[in-house]
């Protein structure tokens, strides 16, 4: 029973390794993922396909970490959620900052701007007078 389990699970890491990597290709080419997504999207594709592919290494792994077959392809699922949710956090941060400092430069635009049409207006109120 623990092989079909343990096949199952790489014929799940293969489908899934597959349809990451088509899922990532078709939403860059509509534009909806952006490519800095799209590269970790690929590398966690590749991870799976690697793990799908050669079983031995995740059983090497197991036994070199003193873990099940199962845990072990758990805590490579998980390393590779933890890899893709700790770059988009890294994105997310950038981007924050990014939108602070334009929303800075912005009010210091406004205010630039009223000050000058303030300007304008006093002298043409004195070129009236």
């Amino acid at each position: 029973m623990s092989e079909w389990l343990a096949l199952s699970a790489e014929k799940l890491m293969l489908v899934g390794g597959v349809s990451v990597f088509l899922l990532t290709v078709h939403w860059v080419r509509n534009r909806d993922l952006q490519e800095k997504y799209a590269l970790v999207w690929l590398l966690v594709s590749g991870l799976l396909l690697a793990c799908g592919l050669f079983p031995g290494v995740i059983k090497t792994f197991a036994e070199t970490a003193h873990l099940s077959y199962s845990s072990a392809v758990l805590f490579i699922a998980l390393a590779a959620m933890y890899v893709f949710s700790y770059s988009v956090s890294v994105s997310l941060s950038r981007q924050y900052r990014r939108s602070v400092r334009l929303t800075q430069e912005l009010a210091l635009l406004e205010a630039r701007l009223r000050e000058l049409e303030a300007r304008a207006g006093a002298r043409s109120m004195e070129d009236r007078s």
